[in-house]
């Protein structure tokens, strides 16, 4: 069963690690689909692969969008453990809220770095004139997601730093949004009835 409410949210009986990583897919790919409107070679793809020239693609993509963190944003936490369904209870733990932040690379050894900061300019110019997506103004967006926000993120020099160092590479021209928010949703198959009656039986 699929579901999603406030962001993008996906509900299933038993969540498995493969579910989980569709989920985010299908999100990122939402992205990746609408930026192709004004870059059409936008991937998706692991930047650390791709500058070490490990990269599974043929051709150089102008823009790659990489997945470098994913955090829980407890704010929006339920705390009820059950749903109730008529007279009947199921259990379920809060529903994990994520937040994904991608980061948007334009590669230089193709075309140039001039053209790299062209690309660049689109990716900012695109998410400044759309940054809100849903049902309603982005077709290509999967039946119920409800809806997806992009902020960009100022990184300093340093924080710069320890991301292209972690990722293994020199610095490529590029910006770092957050998307918000991605929700895991499992429902137990445990469950019963409500409590209707209480009774008391003393013993003289």
């Amino acid at each position: 069963m699929i579901c999603l409410q406030g962001g993008a949210l996906l509900c299933y009986d038993v969540l498995s690690t493969q579910q989980v990583v569709c989920m985010i897919y299908e999100a990122i790919n939402c992205i990746k689909t609408e930026l192709r409107s004004v870059i059409p070679t936008a991937e998706i793809g692991n930047i650390a692969e791709s500058v070490a020239g490990s990269g599974s693609t043929t051709t150089e993509p102008d823009i790659i969008i990489s997945l470098i963190n994913v955090e829980e944003c407890r704010i929006s936490r339920d705390p009820k453990n059950y749903l109730q369904s008529g007279t009947q209870l199921q259990l379920k733990n809060p529903a994990v809220h994520l937040n994904l932040t991608l980061l948007f690379t334009a590669l230089t050894t193709a075309r140039g770095y001039e053209f790299a900061l062209k690309h660049l300019s689109q990716v900012v110019l695109f998410f400044q004139g759309k940054y809100v997506f849903d049902p309603v103004n982005t077709p290509s967006m999967e039946p119920g997601i409800e809806k997806l926000i992009l902020e960009m993120i100022t990184m300093t020099t340093e924080q710069l730093n320890h991301i292209w160092s972690i990722l293994g590479g020199k610095y490529h021209p590029s910006v770092v949004y957050r998307m918000r928010m991605v929700t895991l949703d499992s429902v137990s198959r445990e469950g019963g009835g409500l409590i209707k009656n209480i009774e008391t039986n003393y013993v003289k």
